[in-house]
């Protein structure tokens, strides 16, 4: 059975984007569909897992991460930037993280109108077990590969990084091949 056009463990092809590609598209497309779809996978699985061990949704995690390095707390329209998402989302996770005693809201110090979220010492306790558990799973998702496939495609998405990120600050129409 192929890995690459197959769910193996349910003995069902895959419904991806990658699978709706044809050979014949070019190999451009074909990579840029199969990491999609393995960012999918992999993220589609890590969300499973922390709602079934942990109860909590990955966007919990998400804002319970940006808030474990800063013992002091953000502003809400801090994590909304780090988390690209709109201060209205960070609001309403708030509310629901706060409600289950895991941040508390303080006056900000620098700041009469604004507020700072940060994690309680339950809040902490339940993240960080969730963290390590993670990063147990991503390591299981990645162990099909060796130390030096995984620091090879370390490098060559870092190399395509730099080219997005040179790209995305040089104005002017992207070059085609």
């Amino acid at each position: 059975m192929n890995f690459a056009r197959s769910n193996v463990a349910l003995g069902e092809p895959l419904d991806d984007l990658e699978t709706r590609a044809a050979l014949s598209d070019h190999l451009d497309l074909r990579l840029w569909l199969r990491m999609m779809a393995v960012h999918k996978l992999i993220t589609n699985e890590a969300r499973r897992r922390l709602r079934t061990a942990f109860n909590m949704s990955l966007s919990r995690f998400d804002l319970m991460a940006q808030l474990d390095s800063i013992k002091t707390g953000l502003r809400m329209g801090e994590i909304s930037n780090r988390l690209m998402v709109t201060t209205g989302n960070i609001t309403g996770l708030t509310d629901e993280l706060e409600a289950d005693g895991l941040v508390e809201r303080a006056a900000d110090p620098h700041s009469r109108r604004a507020s700072l979220v940060r994690l309680t010492p339950k809040g902490r306790k339940l993240f960080r077990a969730a963290a390590k558990a993670n990063a147990g799973w991503i390591a299981e998702f990645f162990s099909v590969f060796s130390e030096k496939d995984k620091k090879m495609m370390f490098e060559i998405f870092g190399t395509q990084k730099a080219f997005l990120v040179s790209r995305m600050q040089t104005p002017g129409k992207p070059s085609a091949k």
